[in-house]
């Protein structure tokens, strides 16, 4: 059972990290509360026990990335549905320049779907969720229930309940001065902070309409089925197109481009329409999601956000947002505004990815907390509710899509059982819940 606050008995080192002071959320990231004292680990000596929930190639990512972060971190213990997973992120980690502090032994390497509370129970302070989506809030109110910190990959849910669960973990990390760090590593990307920073304060003046486009040939083939395998092994294997795992790929992909232009907008639609369907992503290892999604979401104020994706093999390419306003057009991916007050930033990106977990670990030697859960959520909310609009064929409003009762979660969690593919969603057909 996930320990509560007043049951830990941490030692006098755990304790001090345990007493983070909460600072105020800001769309960077991270705001330094000035009544803030420093504390738990000013000392930079102290050692931070990390551990990874999520093998997968973003997982390891994120380990090494830790590691670089701050030298006085430790990767002590490794959790994943599939052994042999966790062991070739393992083996790929010890190739590492920050071998030496990949410190997992045997009884630290956590296999099955209860292992991530296997790693959390196991004496760390800090763990990195990098599991598929749908798993997100489970993990995520377990991290914070034994007062846990979080570095937690992007998107966080792939329904509604799931994003009402976030929420309130979110509250709860809050009121426990945690920290939740998100994988929505545009936000801690210096260029792109410049870059909404003069939007903020007038470079194109009021904002009249937005526009992202994502088109790409989409990711890799997962998985081939082997006839050992069950049907829930092998969804979980082939998780990213099946979207009780991932969410449909306009949501656990295109989620940079809707938070990037929700940062910009400062508030979330209160509603959507949209439409999408799959013409070539048809073959079954493709599952059962889209291939293309494209969505209107509207503000309160009348403005309007234009949101196109596909993944189609020998198709062009197009990776563009751009911000039209009142005295000007802010085209993102480029750092530059066109208009009145014409401007051009950072020649090249740093690299973002990097740069979330060496904020992550300032914050927590200054004494301060990072609690990025509410846009990680809302912003994957935005997937969720378009890819609904087009499953469903409806228009639907923000307080629709936060309160419908899609629940896209199996009856239990067990490798052997089977798993039948659900059909392909049918807009006018397919009902939304």
């Amino acid at each position: 059972m996930p320990e509560n606050a007043s049951e830990q008995q941490p030692s006098q080192g755990r304790r001090k990290f345990m007493k983070q002071s909460l600072a105020t959320l800001a769309t960077s990231g991270l705001v330094v509360n000035p009544a803030l004292t420093s504390g738990a680990f000013a000392a930079s000596t102290e050692l931070i026990k990390v551990g990874l929930v999520g093998c997968g190639g973003r997982g390891t990512g994120a380990a090494a990335q830790t590691l670089r972060a701050d030298p006085n971190v430790e990767l002590v213990a490794l959790a994943d549905a599939f052994g042999d997973q966790l062991e070739q992120s393992y083996q790929n980690l010890k190739k590492t320049e920050v071998q030496d502090r990949v410190k997992v032994d045997a009884d630290h390497k956590f296999v099955g779907f209860d292992a991530y509370q296997k790693l959390i129970d196991s004496g760390v302070d800090l763990v990195l969720l990098a599991t598929p989506p749908h798993f997100r809030p489970q993990h995520l109110k377990a991290c914070i229930d034994a007062n846990k910190h979080v570095f937690c990959e992007k998107p966080v849910a792939v329904d509604g309940p799931g994003i009402r669960s976030v929420l309130k973990t979110t509250k709860e990390a809050k009121q426990k001065n945690l920290t939740i760090v998100s994988g929505l590593c545009w936000r801690y990307e210096t260029g792109m902070q410049e870059m909404v920073d003069k939007i903020h304060n007038g470079g194109i003046g009021d904002i009249i309409s937005l526009q992202s486009v994502r088109f790409l040939g989409g990711v890799a083939k997962m998985a081939k089925r082997k006839p050992e395998w069950s049907d829930m092994e092998y969804q979980m294997r082939n998780w990213y197109y099946h979207t009780w795992l991932s969410g449909d790929f306009n949501t656990e992909q295109f989620v940079h481009e809707l938070d990037k232009q929700s940062w910009v907008m400062g508030e979330y639609p209160v509603r959507c329409y949209s439409t999408g369907g799959r013409q070539t992503r048809i073959a079954p290892e493709y599952g059962h999601i889209y291939d293309h999604f494209s969505t209107v979401y509207e503000y309160a104020n009348g403005v309007k956000f234009l949101a196109t994706t596909r993944h189609q093999q020998g198709c062009s390419s197009m990776f563009v947002d751009t911000v039209s306003g009142t005295e000007g057009t802010a085209t993102l991916m480029k750092y530059q505004i066109e208009g009145k007050n014409p401007w051009k930033g950072a020649r090249r990106r740093t690299n973002m990815h990097q740069l979330e977990h060496n904020e992550m670990y300032k914050a927590l030697r200054n004494g301060d907390v990072i609690n990025n859960g509410e846009y990680m959520a809302n912003s994957s909310m935005m997937g969720i509710i378009a890819r609904m609009s087009a499953y469903t064929g409806k228009t639907l409003t923000w307080e629709q899509a936060m309160n419908s009762k899609e629940d896209l979660s199996p009856e239990k969690y067990d490798m052997s059982m089977s798993l039948p593919e659900p059909k392909v969603a049918m807009p006018g057909i397919t009902p939304f819940v």
